[in-house]
């Protein structure tokens, strides 16, 4: 129990280059990468189905360095997937309460989640770098609570800068509090977000917009009888993320676990209503729930606890059996009766000031002297 951490590291780094792949799209946006590096920016959004953004591209890059045939190499590989486990279990040190035994359970509840999404495997069958997206939208929140609202807005604008549907977060700001403080961070974060893509776009070969998605079966456009979408759905499907991201974020305003629940909330609506049903649409929802795991209070009854953990692992079998559209409904649902609990034990607890809490520490000390 003492080497949680390290023993955790060191499986995670076993498992990763025995569950390697060649990660879907790295290889392209790798070459794409390159082209940028080098100055050639009418090429990099020439092909239409290019839909990630810069940065995505330059991280694609430095992945594959030592790779070979569009696989990382096993260092790289092992690397972030160690770093990964132990990042999931700091953060339950870091954002509780808890202490001994308890932080124990805790963080191994958490390192094992993140060994089997590793072993999905978790980040090389999809697209690495927007892991980072849902922790930009989490930061972001905490940033814009601390009244940095320039830094918040500089936060979510990496995000857009790595996929364009880091625009789906910007309403978690709202978990901050102080909706017009909220609304000038995300509009600044959005401008700055876009202004990432303008030199590509006046290069006049800046083709994103024209791209069509087939519909996968079971999905939730095939549903609705759609069989090819262009950007009109997608914006649909944004004003539909979106708002569903803005009533958890208002809902669970000022309280620590907003941080988590409003980008889980958009993940999961992200994944429950895209046309495609790709298995790395779901690790953004993994490392919202891993998250939600660490900031759930230390005086959250069993029930609040347990809710958490089984939304967590709930979305790992939904990945793991395919299960796109009802495992998100799912998931949804278990987020939907975790919010429903209310009183100082529950996720609902309210963050106390830094202010207060030192002054309940001077008094704590003053008594036992």
């Amino acid at each position: 129990m003492r080497h949680r951490r390290v023993l955790a590291a060191v499986l995670a780094g076993l498992v990763g280059p025995l569950t390697a792949t060649a990660p879907p799209d790295l290889a392209d946006f790798a070459t794409l990468g390159g082209l940028l590096l080098e100055g050639r920016l009418g090429e990099v959004y020439a092909p239409a189905w290019n839909q990630a953004g810069p940065l995505q591209l330059l991280i694609s890059r430095l992945l594959l360095v030592g790779g070979a045939d569009g696989v990382p190499a096993p260092l790289v590989t092992a690397l972030v997937d160690g770093a990964a486990v132990v990042a999931a279990m700091a953060l339950c040190g870091r954002l509780t309460a808890d202490r001994g035994a308890v932080l124990a359970r805790r963080e191994l509840v958490a390192g094992l989640l993140t060994l089997l999404w590793l072993a999905a495997p978790l980040p090389w069958n999809g697209h690495p770098a927007e892991l980072a997206v849902p922790a930009c939208w989490a930061y972001a929140i905490v940033l814009q609570r601390r009244n940095r609202c320039a830094a918040a807005a500089a936060v979510l604008a990496i995000a857009v800068a790595i996929a364009p549907w880091g625009v789906l977060g910007l309403p978690c700001l709202l978990a901050a509090g102080r909706p017009r403080a909220a609304l000038a961070a995300a509009t600044a974060g959005s401008v700055l977000g876009a202004a990432v893509y303008l030199p590509f776009v006046l290069t006049g070969q800046f083709a994103m917009f024209g791209h069509r998605w087939g519909v996968a079966a079971g999905s939730l456009p095939h549903l609705l009888g759609l069989h090819e979408i262009t950007w009109w759905f997608r914006l649909l499907q944004a004003v539909l993320v979106a708002g569903g991201c803005a009533l958890v974020a208002w809902h669970g305003r000022g309280e620590r676990p907003a941080i988590a629940t409003a980008p889980l909330a958009a993940a999961l609506l992200r994944t429950a209503t895209d046309p495609l049903a790709l298995s790395y649409y779901w690790f953004p929802v993994a490392v919202a729930s891993l998250l939600l795991i660490a900031l759930v209070p230390a005086t959250a009854d069993r029930r609040t606890r347990a809710l958490a953990v089984l939304l967590g692992y709930l979305a790992l079998l939904a990945e793991a059996s395919g299960w796109t559209l009802p495992g998100a409904v799912a998931c949804l649902a278990v987020l939907a009766a975790a919010q429903r609990t209310r009183g100082p034990s529950s996720l609902r607890e309210r963050t106390v000031p830094t202010s207060l809490r030192a002054e309940a520490t001077r008094l704590r000390a003053g008594t036992a002297g």
